[in-house]
């Protein structure tokens, strides 16, 4: 098993993209997909506030420590020419970069216990790397 995880590694691309909220707000940036985050992250004041929506979930961070976060946005488009993935981002004040993106998905067994799980889905993930 410990040879296991230590064959893991996690990998990041920095890639051009156009966040597109319910097609009144667009943000062309460089965002950094981290296949090891638990979450897709935007710093909050890179957003309108009228789009924020109250959030109860629970992160932490690599080392540990949690993450403080009030707000998510849905409804969120990430956009590459004309190839655009919907998600759902929290909003974090104190983050290192502007954007992260992962992908994110949730297994039925995971959602009962109530214990999310990262799962690359390798499909959309295909179509973000072409963009590379």
């Amino acid at each position: 098993f410990i040879n296991l995880i230590e064959r893991i590694t996690y990998q990041k691309w920095h890639i051009n993209i156009t966040i597109v909220i319910q097609d009144s707000f667009k943000l062309q940036t460089i965002t950094l997909i981290d296949s090891g985050a638990q979450m897709n992250c935007i710093q909050e004041w890179l957003i309108p506030t009228k789009f924020f929506k109250k959030t109860k979930q629970r992160l932490s961070t690599a080392n540990g420590e949690n993450l403080s976060f009030k707000f998510k946005i849905t409804d969120v488009h990430i956009c590459n020419d004309d190839i655009c993935i919907k998600q759902t981002f929290i909003l974090v004040k104190d983050l290192d970069i502007g954007i992260i993106l992962t992908f994110y998905v949730n297994k039925n067994s995971k959602i009962k216990r109530r214990t999310p799980r990262l799962v690359i889905n390798y499909k959309p993930l295909n179509i973000v790397l072409q963009w590379i």
